[in-house]
């Protein structure tokens, strides 16, 4: 019986754990006001649900849609040190919108295509180029690749793409941020990368926190398994071994 116990709850931990791992969130934000859809308002979503809340999220109202792909990032690399310029834009923008756990990793060139050809709009691929600003005569879609470079560069980069945007369209722009690649882990660092999130002693919101194993759900359901499955268990079984008599007193006068 503990044998079996036991070999549930770890078959529930790798449950848990492995359903983040092949993960990466995205990050939506604007200056401006805009609508969440209700399918786009979860923890956890598939890439073709996101990509169609995307499109749905994306009215053509804003001159200039700025995609931003970084490989291999997930969740908890948000929660780290470096990410102070993306942790105020996102906090410091009007709308916003965070899903920490996109199930796989999205074509994000091929988005940012598609967004320009759904809002007749001039599609810019930025990677070959640092200033941005002589490209965008009209309203555009941006598409920017943020890889060999450490946290703090990316973190400058984007701030300086975002200024080239301000000064052409003032406040009217929208950012969106994720991942083309999932990140991939060594089995050392596995644990850690599979994190959940945890209930913090003072409220944070959003997806730049730190992520720990332990959850308040998880250890609850850790307690469950350990008492009160044996103890229904037990009862269960004595209720069930009882036996009625064979043999009745003959009734005495």
């Amino acid at each position: 019986m503990r044998t079996a116990i036991f070999l549930s709850l770890l078959l529930a931990s790798v449950y848990k754990v492995s359903a983040v791992e092949n993960t990466s969130p995205f990050l939506a934000w604007s200056p401006q006001e805009f609508t969440v859809n209700t399918d786009l308002n979860t923890q956890v979503i598939s890439v073709q649900d996101l990509q169609t809340g995307v499109f749905d999220l994306v009215d053509c109202s804003h001159k200039a849609i700025l995609v931003v792909d970084e490989p291999e990032l997930h969740v908890s690399d948000l929660g780290q040190k470096g990410r102070e310029r993306l942790k105020e834009q996102v906090h410091g923008a009007v709308s916003s919108l965070q899903i920490p756990f996109v199930d796989g990793a999205i074509d994000l060139e091929s988005l940012a295509e598609h967004l320009a050809r759904k809002c007749h709009t001039s599609f810019i691929n930025a990677n070959p180029v640092q200033d941005i600003a002589d490209l965008m005569e009209g309203p555009s879609v941006v598409y920017k690749t943020l890889s060999s470079a450490s946290v703090a560069e990316k973190d400058h980069i984007l701030e300086n793409l975002i200024r080239a945007i301000r000064n052409k369209f003032q406040d009217d722009f929208l950012v969106l941020y994720s991942s083309s690649q999932t990140k991939n882990f060594s089995t050392k660092h596995r644990l850690s990368a599979r994190q959940l999130p945890d209930e913090p002693t003072k409220k944070q919101t959003g997806v730049f926190h730190q992520y720990t194993f332990f959850s308040q759900g998880i250890f609850m359901g850790l307690i469950i398994a350990v008492i009160v499955v044996p103890i229904a268990f037990i009862g269960i079984f004595w209720n069930l071994s009882v036996q009625a008599p064979q043999r009745f007193e003959k009734k005495q006068n």
